[in-house]
């Protein structure tokens, strides 16, 4: 029998996924070290080893698969962190509602008639007027930071503008998708808005009824992160698959979702930090190099195609910024090209188009379209710098004000969460108290009565004086204790590192609103995010636009 196993799809796609996750990553820093959107390097590293170049990996079911999860969970967190709900109902007026939506149909409808010219099929065209005549929130914020504008009055109206011709785009998509396919009729199209507006409607039942009771149940009675984050997932395939099944897109359902968790995700930032971790470290590199894996052959003609495609709306989307730039009263320059900014949303929607059941677009389309918006995700930022360079900010103040951040999003409920409580009854043996402090590499252990209220802190130290005989006999009632340092479930973590400074104890009592013991944080796990946040200074405190 021979020792070497039949190389199944199955089989193949781990190797296959290992090496794109690994060339995905390097082409992201390539492009990172030379000032350059980093995910551009994944798409090209897509197109190199696929069908595109070598030809050496291609879309394969499994993969297909990965790349299809990886569209979900990106527009997820899309919802939850870059379209910013509370941000969105103070800065948005009548005004900007209303020009940001007419500058979003002047661009689609003209890019839309090109893409008819170039391709003379309807559905198609309207798929490239959207994912090109659209811009993305999220490349932009970080475009904002970089430039130091995220928080002036030019910086938010720029914003404000994008993220209302980002959220037209979604819903026009949503049309388009559900019209496909069927006949165009004013009955048709009635039908179709109906629809979408149960489905949306379904999904806000759902999140907001079902959804988020059911994670702060889970929460709440077995105090188990890993289950909530566990459940989120499982919610969020299962809506997808319902919304796939009854003709709503999948990763729209994702989207809608993500939109109604943001306030759940907000008073819980290490869920939502794991959840990021898990997108973004691992279906984020395969996404954009499986954008690379669908495209045809690269040749001249697709080339000419797809930089045809870039250059109009380049000039389009650019043109109508330029002129809006007046009504809104910031710079003309700015105002042009910050409003391009692609390579978020936008790339999510145009990879769904290929992959649906029934094609919206070719590979061919999607090759040249690929091409032009990832033309425009490098053009525009560059052509905005010209008038905005990029600030240089001072290292050690802003790693500074970087802790300042990261410790004052975090609660003390939030953090004592992460690990288990570290406590014990009075009436227990200290043997088992200071294997307790052993087992959980602590210095120390709260002492609780049968109600759970906090009576005292046990340090290791006041044990190691005592006897074998009576570590065997005595309870914990019957040795010294220090007073509890106690703290409300909302404290921050900021006031915590000041509390562990002042107090110099190893150990904080977390209760809730009835003075009963939550939880226990130790004064490492303050530390320990104090160096993580040192580690990684230049990267954002808000997760929202931080991904390019």
């Amino acid at each position: 029998m021979s020792l070497i196993p039949v190389i199944t799809e199955s089989l193949l796609s781990l190797l296959f996924l290992g090496v794109l996750l690994i060339l995905s990553k390097l082409g992201e820093e390539a492009f990172r070290k030379l000032g350059l959107i980093p995910f551009i390097g994944s798409i090209l590293v897509g197109i190199l080893v696929g069908p595109g170049v070598l030809n050496a990996i291609q879309i394969i079911p499994p993969i297909s698969v990965f790349i299809s999860l990886g569209i979900n969970f990106l527009l997820f967190l899309s919802g939850a962190e870059e379209f910013e709900a509370s941000r969105v109902r103070t800065m948005l007026g009548k005004k900007t509602l209303i020009i940001s939506i007419f500058q979003f149909t002047i661009r689609f409808t003209a890019i839309t008639l090109v893409g008819l010219l170039l391709f003379h099929q309807l559905i198609p065209a309207l798929i490239i007027g959207i994912v090109a005549g659209m811009a993305s929130a999220g490349p932009l914020t970080r475009l904002l930071t970089d430039t130091g504008l995220a928080r002036t009055d030019e910086g938010t109206s720029i914003f404000s503008q994008v993220l209302i011709i980002e959220i037209a785009a979604v819903v026009v998509f949503s049309f388009v998708y559900d019209l496909a396919g069927k006949p165009f009729t004013a009955v048709s199209f009635v039908i179709i808005a109906a629809e979408l507006s149960v489905a949306i409607f379904g999904i806000v039942l759902f999140g907001r009824y079902v959804m988020i009771p059911l994670l702060e149940f889970v929460e709440k009675h077995f105090n188990s992160r890993e289950a909530v984050f566990a459940i989120i997932i499982g919610l969020l395939l299962i809506t997808g698959f319902i919304g796939q099944l009854t003709g709503f897109n999948s990763a729209l359902v994702a989207l809608f979702l993500g939109l109604l968790l943001q306030k759940f995700f907000a008073n819980r930032p290490l869920l939502k930090t794991k959840l990021n971790a898990f997108t973004y470290g691992f279906f984020e590199p395969l996404f954009f190099a499986g954008l690379g894996l669908y495209f045809v052959r690269v040749t001249p003609y697709l080339l000419l195609f797809g930089v045809t495609l870039f250059a109009a709306a380049l000039f389009v989307d650019s043109g109508v910024g330029a002129v809006a730039s007046r009504i809104f009263k910031v710079d003309a320059w700015k105002n042009a090209f910050g409003t391009c900014v692609n390579g978020g949303v936008d790339a999510t929607l145009l990879v769904t188009a290929v992959t649906a059941t029934t094609a919206l677009v070719s590979e061919f389309t999607y090759s040249a379209t690929a091409i032009a918006i990832a033309l425009l995700s490098l053009t525009a930022p560059l052509l905005f710098r010209l008038r905005a360079p990029v600030v240089k900010v001072d290292q050690d103040g802003g790693e500074k004000e970087i802790v300042r951040q990261q410790l004052n999003q975090l609660t003390a409920i939030e953090i004592s969460k992460a690990l288990p409580t570290v406590s014990i009854t009075q009436d227990q043996p200290v043997q088992a108290a200071l294997r307790r402090i052993l087992d959980m590499d602590a210095r120390a252990i709260v002492v609780i009565d049968g109600t759970r209220k906090p009576m005292g802190t046990l340090l290791l130290r006041n044990a190691m004086s005592l006897s074998n005989r009576e570590l065997r006999t005595l309870k914990v009632s019957d040795v010294l204790w220090d007073e509890p340092v106690i703290v409300s479930e909302n404290e921050t973590a900021l006031k915590l590192a000041a509390l562990f400074k002042e107090k110099n104890i190893p150990m904080i009592a977390v209760v809730g609103s009835q003075g009963l013991l939550e939880g226990t944080i130790m004064e490492k796990e303050i530390l320990r995010r104090i160096v993580t946040s040192v580690e990684k200074p230049n990267e954002p405190v808000e997760s929202a636009g931080s991904r390019e």
